[in-house]
């Protein structure tokens, strides 16, 4: 478990990423750091990022160990992400099949595709048992999912600066079969090249339902993917330069990128952020609220007048009086560019043209 996010703001920060109840969410909260290790006391330069911890942390794609030789399309891969109702036709266009996998103590986990668009992907797994018998985990009613998490998972795109946040979760498209499904996404501050080899690694999966006093194990081992990432960039990046506000504050926007996936926004905001001393390695609540005074109302909105809010995940770097943001995702369903109309931020709208 990354020690960077050991601490109980922080990992509730993280899960409101996820997409779980608020309950779920902090009983799998209380639950993680009843075992996570606290780091010493530190000042924070850099806000901790809303990464997903455990349940949602770094993943890769991948090619190689152990290939299946049955692809599924994205369209397919991803069918049970975005429900029937999805734009096939852009899945596959920008979507490519992995198909990738490996095989430990009976399980095999297949990365079956992948929607990217240079900062954001989006992976579609499958965790199939060689026997043919049930995972034997039951849907969470609350929130259509399984509970369960990698004890660990590592992700290497051969990145080597910048931040990244991401988010995963597990569902069960078909109860009757051996086949349970992962979905796994990640955004990166600064453009990830495509044909570079990406590595995953993904450790222990544990189920921390609620008749588990703690993570129990469900299945022991470690699985190894890895692939040559190769995704036709479908972003659009738009003027920038804009004078813009932050919750009163005066800013510039220095980037905005759009997808039918998700967003990579940075703006630089005239006032240093300052964050108070952990007590007992443990950020303060003003924490959270700092985050939001430097991170304003944005949102799409759609040319039928349909409005998306964008999450808040992203990073501040202070400096020399400033604050440099970034703020990045992935949406919850397809977005094709054509039906945007414009971007808001800072109380600026800005043409999608």
């Amino acid at each position: 478990m990354n020690k960077e996010y050991n601490d109980n703001r922080e990992y509730k920060n993280a899960m409101d990423a996820l997409h779980f109840s608020e309950e779920a969410k902090n009983r799998m909260v209380d639950r993680l750091m009843e075992r996570a290790e606290q780091p010493a006391p530190h000042r924070v330069r850099r806000f901790p990022r809303i990464a997903a911890v455990g349940v949602a942390a770094a993943l890769v794609l991948s090619i190689g160990a152990g290939a299946t030789g049955i692809l599924k399309s994205a369209s397919e891969a991803f069918a049970g992400v975005f429900g029937p109702t999805a734009d096939t036709e852009i899945i596959d266009q920008i979507g490519r099949p992995i198909g990738a996998s490996d095989t430990v103590n009976g399980v095999t986990v297949t990365a079956d595709a992948i929607l990217f668009d240079g900062y954001n992907y989006l992976i579609s797994y499958t965790l199939e048992k060689e026997d043919g018998s049930s995972f034997g985990v039951e849907t969470n009613p609350d929130t259509n999912l399984l509970d369960l998490l990698w004890e660990d998972s590592t992700t290497d795109v051969g990145v080597r600066s910048g931040g990244f946040i991401g988010s995963s979760w597990f569902y069960d498209e078909n109860p009757d079969d051996n086949a349970i499904q992962y979905v796994a996404t990640m955004s990166y501050d600064d453009v990830v090249k495509s044909g570079r080899t990406t590595k995953i690694t993904l450790k222990n999966l544990r189920d921390f339902s609620e008749d588990n006093p703690s993570p129990i194990s469900l299945v022991d081992g470690t699985w190894h993917l890895k692939f040559k990432l190769d995704a036709e960039n479908c972003s659009k990046e738009l003027p920038a330069g804009q004078k813009i506000s932050i919750n009163g504050k005066s800013a510039v926007l220095d980037k905005l990128v759009l997808s039918p996936i998700g967003y990579n926004i940075a703006y630089t905001v005239d006032d240093e952020v300052q964050f108070e001393d952990a007590e007992s390695g443990r950020a303060p609540a003003s924490h959270r609220d700092t985050w939001k005074e430097f991170t304003g109302e944005q949102f799409i909105t759609l040319k039928d007048g349909t409005t998306i809010d964008l999450a808040s995940g992203g990073s501040m770097d202070p400096e020399d009086g400033k604050t440099y943001c970034v703020r990045q995702g992935t949406f919850e369903r397809i977005l094709p560019l054509e039906d945007m109309a414009s971007l808001t931020i800072g109380g600026v709208s800005i043409p999608i043209e």
